[in-house]
């Protein structure tokens, strides 16, 4: 798995495999757990994703794009975290009352993750429900979207057009929420809970990898004196 898969994937897949194994060992099928010795890793990608910040999130709002349907939904993840199977799945009975009923179960509570929707993402909402008007298109389904490849090359063509000099596909606006969360100060534990992600070790793993403290300002925590005569 590690050499076709990266993140947090192949930890993920593991320590599932691990737990069936675990279970068949106790079951009888093997004398000793043959993968108790054995931990799950991850495996750090060694190309980073692009993410935005926030004056280029005003820069999209601000650019047209040629599929009006791709740029508001590409924004609502901005603003949401949501993946690009999330979004395209999207219904309306997901919404309620500013709030969106994820799809994403807590296993803790076993129930979903909700998320209060910034004013954006609202109006956003509000623009959709205009551009529907008059046209045949699912009753259930937020977004009309094409193929996710179909919607990256859009997103490819509006980025450059808005002066973004990144490569951003649908991802970006996941990583991006996560990070522009953390540059505001809010807590890990909430972030992770918005992310939908079960500890808080993803969150901070990401933004230590994004986002390194500042080397001048960690190093002038060091002692400081006066050093004449002294060398």
């Amino acid at each position: 798995m590690l050499d076709t898969l990266t993140g947090e994937t192949p930890a993920n897949y593991y320590a599932r495999f691990k737990w069936v194994v675990k279970a068949a060992t106790k079951d009888g099928y093997f004398r000793s757990n043959p993968t108790e010795d054995i931990p799950a890793v991850r495996n750090p990608s060694a190309t980073m994703k692009e993410h935005l910040e926030s004056e280029e999130y005003v820069a999209l709002l601000n650019t047209p794009c040629f599929n009006q349907q791709v740029k508001l939904a590409f924004l609502f993840s901005c603003y949401t975290g949501l993946r690009w199977v999330d979004v395209k799945r999207l219904e309306w009975q997901d919404l309620q009352g500013g709030k969106l009923i994820t799809r994403i179960i807590q296993q803790k509570t076993g129930k979903p993750v909700v998320l209060t929707l910034h004013s954006i993402a609202l109006a956003i909402l509000e623009e959709i429900k205009q551009l529907s008007l008059g046209k045949t298109v699912s009753a259930n389904k937020v977004f009309s979207l094409p193929t996710a490849n179909g919607a990256n090359k859009v997103l490819g063509e509006w980025i450059k057009r808005a002066g973004v000099n990144k490569y951003v596909t649908w991802s970006c606006a996941r990583l991006s929420f996560s990070i522009l969360l953390k540059d505001k100060n809010v807590d890990d534990v909430t972030i992770a809970y918005l992310m939908g992600h079960t500890t808080i070790r993803q969150v901070q793993q990401t933004y230590k990898r994004y986002k390194p403290k500042d080397q001048s300002e960690a190093i002038s925590h060091l002692p400081s004196f006066n050093i004449a005569g002294v060398l």
